[in-house]
């Protein structure tokens, strides 16, 4: 087992949220992503250019050297000129920046007087243009963790590259549709000191934060992460496109182990910039890109955030240490279900839905951080609206809370279908006080039953039609007057 105070371990996290604004970052497209028709296809070459410092960033001359060439769909509602890099920019999608600023100031950050947007290039075909336009509105921030302070590098909003579609024999293949969409990217500083697991607490907590703004979109790619790593002897590696945060300490274990055993063989880790799988494990893309990536954006000018910064002061998120203690103290939690939570997609809409459906806390709770967890473990799709019309027929006494689940999982499956469909569909329908009854003393006609027995055969039967508590009373008081045994 590794033990990684003594390897010289030094990590650097990225994470990058899309923010959920109606239009992109430089144009009125909409972010929405879901048009799945190009109307059009453009086709291009890139081509690295010298910096301002006259040098031609390393990354980019391996791109150029590999001579691809890019086909572009573009959409009709969800791409446009701007994208194609045949108009300029429009000025900054003030909503986004807004928020990427809630963030810079919940971490702590000092925020510079004016955005200057940039200009890096990139020429791996994720930008028809060569580059991706990025601004920094917070430095030097900081994240308290277990009596700690993680240095929060900067703090940038920038626009999303293009999705890859496919790349056969030199052709590669994007969609527009993604480029241009605002992300919010957190940066720390070096992290040591820390195991992976830890590593993995503070990207999570970092993400809770800007989740915190409630403008972050939560759907598949919508946040991915990097990871830079280095252990005593080694180098820095760049590894991109993480694609859950659950997965950091997994990549993290990996690439130590990765080199580790190129130093303990000999040999020397290079700099490189590698490429994370689902496993863990990376492989390699290109050179690490150097500084003279980076040049001013031209088209349009410096933003004064004077005329941004009081108002956001005003609208700031409550805090996230503070939204904990009012889970344990006024909705009086368990320490295990706010750990759910936690760990949850669900963690700020709990208090959404306690103040919109008439149920004990708890229950909702449980429903958010176990089973709609559960399900999701086995691969059904759970929706926060599907969740909350659930919850609103619980409210209304037409189901009982043992029959959530399997209503959940057949709305998954039938997505046509609504609450009151499934109910029928399922069989479920909550069961008379006679019905229930008769279905006890059936069961306990049985002489050879013990009552756990027998109420465990009574559950089976009347699943997700009765509560757990109704039958467990009903079966006992009959067991007294009616069972062979009369024994408990």
């Amino acid at each position: 087992m590794v033990d990684y105070s003594k390897i010289g371990l030094k990590v650097g996290i990225e994470i990058h949220l899309q923010i959920d604004t109606p239009h992109k970052l430089f144009c009125r497209c909409s972010t929405a992503m879901k048009e799945k028709e190009p109307v059009l296809i453009i086709r291009r070459k890139l081509h690295p250019v010298a910096s301002e410092l006259g040098e031609v960033d390393v990354a980019a001359q391996f791109e150029y050297l590999r001579d691809r060439t890019f086909y572009y769909q573009v959409f009709k509602n969800e791409s446009c000129l701007v994208e194609m890099d045949c108009e300029p920019p429009h000025f900054m999608n003030t909503e986004a920046l807004r928020v990427a600023l809630q963030v810079a100031l919940m971490l702590n950050c000092e925020i510079p007087d004016e955005i200057h947007i940039m200009r890096k290039t990139v020429i791996d075909g994720s930008n028809p243009s060569g580059f991706q336009r990025t601004a920094i509105v917070g430095l030097d921030g900081w994240l308290g963790f277990k009596g700690r302070k993680i240095p929060i590098a900067n703090v940038s909003i920038e626009e999303d590259a293009a999705a890859k579609v496919s790349e056969e024999d030199g052709k590669v293949t994007y969609r527009l549709n993604r480029l241009g969409v605002p992300l919010v990217e957190i940066g720390t500083g070096i992290l040591e000191g820390f195991t992976p697991e830890e590593i993995n607490e503070i990207a999570y907590k970092i993400g809770l934060i800007a989740l915190s703004t409630r403008k972050i979109k939560k759907a598949i790619g919508a946040i991915r992460q990097d990871v830079n790593i280095s252990v005593a002897g080694g180098a820095r590696v760049e590894i991109k496109g993480v694609q859950s945060l659950s997965l950091i300490s997994k990549t993290i274990e990996e690439e130590v182990k990765r080199q580790l055993n190129i130093i303990q063989g000999g040999g020397k880790v290079k700099e490189e910039t590698r490429f994370a799988k689902p496993d863990g494990t990376t492989e390699f893309m290109r050179p690490l890109p150097g500084s003279e990536r980076m040049y001013p954006e031209t088209d349009l000018p410096p933003i004064p955030v004077a005329n941004y910064l009081e108002e956001v002061r005003k609208n700031l998120p409550e805090p996230i240490d503070k939204k904990l203690e009012k889970y344990r103290k006024v909705f009086n939690l368990s320490e295990e279900l706010v750990n759910g939570l936690l760990k949850s997609e669900y963690f700020f809409e709990f208090e959404e839905l306690v103040n919109k459906i008439n149920l004990q806390p708890k229950t909702i709770a449980n429903i958010l951080a176990n089973t709609a967890k559960d399900l999701k473990r086995r691969g059904i799709e759970v929706t926060e609206e599907n969740i909350l019309q659930v919850l609103k027929t619980l409210e209304k006494g037409l189901i009982v809370k043992e029959a959530v689940p399997d209503i959940l999982e057949y709305l998954s499956k039938h997505p046509e279908k609504n609450v009151e469909e499934a109910i029928k569909d399922l069989n479920i329908s909550l069961l008379t006080e006679d019905e229930l009854k008769k279905v006890c003393e059936e069961v306990l006609t049985n002489p050879n039953l013990t009552l756990e027995k027998a109420i465990g055969l009574v559950m089976n039967k009347v699943r997700g039609r009765v509560d757990a508590a109704r039958v467990v009373e009903t079966v006992k008081k009959l067991w007294k007057t009616s069972s062979p045994n009369n024994n408990l």
